[in-house]
């Protein structure tokens, strides 16, 4: 894994541009302070996969292009997607995450476009409640690896090695919502959500 470190959205599509030329394949991570995640698989140098929250594809290059900030990595080992995605050419890609817009310049760094997918599942995100991050990993694996494979604690791990040892419920929810990216089915997603909410007593 190579950590980019913290990057605004100029350097991010400086060291996107240059895992292109370098015709590199793997998963790139740009982790958001709010605890979101954009995931990019690149094979060859070619854009193959794209999320952000619970958009894809081209969905996901939209909401992509709104992020000011966040913590760039790249796993050259990992090709993580789910499904077949029909994307625009890896040019166009870049130019369209480039395009510069009112909306992105004008709001706070580690910000992205705020959609009612991207936001906690549960509306009681706001309590005071704290989970420890290893129950909640061991509960979030345990239920997905059914639906997700082993991805499901690559994914896990690599949400959880920013958090503290106490998580708030906020964190908790930002994590199922980075796991059900992966499910690629909505019924199998609310099933994952439900049994979730049930084990760790969200609601």
């Amino acid at each position: 894994m190579v950590d980019g470190g913290i990057l605004d959205h100029r350097q991010f599509i400086k060291a996107l541009v240059t895992l292109c030329r370098e015709r590199s394949s793997g998963t790139v991570f740009y982790n958001l302070s709010s605890g979101l995640s954009a995931r990019i698989v690149m094979n060859r140098g070619e854009i193959t996969w794209l999320a952000y929250a619970e958009h894809r594809g081209v969905e996901a290059i939209e909401a992509i292009r709104l992020i000011d900030s966040g913590r760039m990595s790249f796993n050259p080992s990992l090709k993580l997607t789910i499904g077949k995605q029909t994307l625009p050419t890896t040019p166009e890609i870049l130019k369209m995450i480039n395009t510069r817009s009112h909306e992105r310049k004008n709001r706070p760094n580690g910000s992205a476009h705020n959609t009612t997918n991207s936001r906690p599942i549960n509306s009681k995100a706001t309590s005071g409640k704290v989970f420890n991050k290893n129950d909640v990993c061991e509960v979030v694996i345990r239920e997905s690896i059914e639906f997700i494979g082993p991805i499901a604690k690559i994914v896990c791990d690599d949400y959880m090695k920013t958090q503290p040892t106490q998580i708030s419920l906020n964190s908790v929810h930002r994590l199922i919502d980075t796991m059900v990216i992966d499910i690629n089915d909505e019924a199998k997603g609310h099933l994952f959500k439900d049994r979730v909410r049930e084990m760790l007593k969200l609601d």
